[in-house]
């Protein structure tokens, strides 16, 4: 194998340089924050808004071939102190498992306790990214004086999958889906 001129190995390496980080970016556009708003609704607080989600060609085949796919979306908040660590007052996670069933041709959706079924998958990617009203903290846990600080996070649960698909994810980006945490303020 014949050795690279000092001009062409700069020229490798920018182009595989730019080729990860373009792959990077595509990757954390397949699930990317649309909106998020606390609204409070009585007593409680609840989380409006939700992801866009879209599935590489790897998540897509794998659903069709009946894989169920994990999804996990988490809320934090806390009360940020000057003098010592922040105080915690919510860390929630809740999992959302998204189906097909070939037979019947519908994406179904498994929120907690709750099924819905979709007949087309964007109607099905949409409802999983939907915070749906989420309740995430109740009015008595927060005071009126203080600023608290509020993160969500959405990712693919690549350790829900059967083994030998856990493999292949931990090997391959293809399977790699983070929204990452977006934080705001806010005061009740």
């Amino acid at each position: 194998m014949p050795a690279l001129s000092r001009r062409e190995f700069l020229k490798l390496s920018s182009a595989t340089a730019l080729a990860v980080c373009v792959g990077g970016a595509w990757a954390q556009d397949l699930l990317s924050l649309k909106q998020v708003e606390l609204i409070q609704k009585g007593e409680h607080y609840v989380l409006s808004g939700g992801y866009v989600i879209q599935l590489a060609p790897t998540l897509e085949e794998a659903l069709r071939k009946g894989i169920t796919l994990t999804f996990v979306q988490l809320f934090e908040a806390d009360r940020p102190r000057s003098y010592w660590f922040a105080d915690d007052v919510a860390v929630l996670k809740r999992t959302l498992r998204l189906s097909y069933n070939a037979l019947l041709r519908q994406y179904i959706l498994q929120r907690g306790n709750s099924h819905a079924s979709f007949e087309t998958k964007p109607e099905a990617l949409n409802a999983l990214g939907d915070f749906a009203d989420w309740q995430v903290l109740e009015g008595r846990q927060l005071s009126k004086n203080n600023l608290y600080q509020a993160r969500v996070r959405m990712y693919l649960d690549t350790s829900q999958l059967a083994k030998p698909l856990q493999l292949n994810a931990f090997a391959s980006s293809r399977w790699d889906m983070d929204s990452g945490w977006r934080e705001w303020s806010f005061k009740p």
